[in-house]
């Protein structure tokens, strides 16, 4: 359960990493029409794109050290979940954006799901070493 738990993370964790590389190579060419592109708007876009990537350097450590990181795991897990709900007010706003995205939405929301799990692992560790 516990290496289970492991290579989810860092399967889950892999994904905003290599969209990240995708979005830092191709800046804001991959959202918008190059006649509409702006210095600003591919400058924040290749920023942005780095920052997608941080979740998994952060999630090497956490698999690395899972006794101890419950803490990481709320406030990274927390932050993403808040990512997926301001996608949610995006669409309400502008509409629905395409299928790959509401995948993004349910993933980044669905992260949560791994602080139980994380919890159950812990436990069942904790069982087995006082057994």
């Amino acid at each position: 359960m516990k290496r289970a738990l492991q290579i989810m993370l860092i399967i889950v964790a892999a994904i905003p990493f290599v969209l990240g590389v995708r979005n830092l190579i191709g800046g804001a060419a991959a959202f918008v029409p190059p006649e509409a592109i702006t210095p600003a708007l591919d400058s924040q876009m290749r920023f942005y794109a780095v920052w997608f990537m941080l979740p998994l350097f952060i999630t090497i450590w956490i698999v690395r050290n899972l006794e101890t990181a419950r803490p990481v795991m709320q406030i990274t897990f927390g932050t993403m979940a808040l990512a997926g709900c301001a996608r949610i007010i995006s669409a309400l706003q502008y509409g629905m954006p395409e299928p790959t995205m509401i995948v993004a939405i349910a993933i980044e929301i669905g992260v949560l799901l791994f602080l139980p799990w994380h919890r159950a692992v812990m436990r069942r560790s904790l069982e087995r070493a006082y057994v």
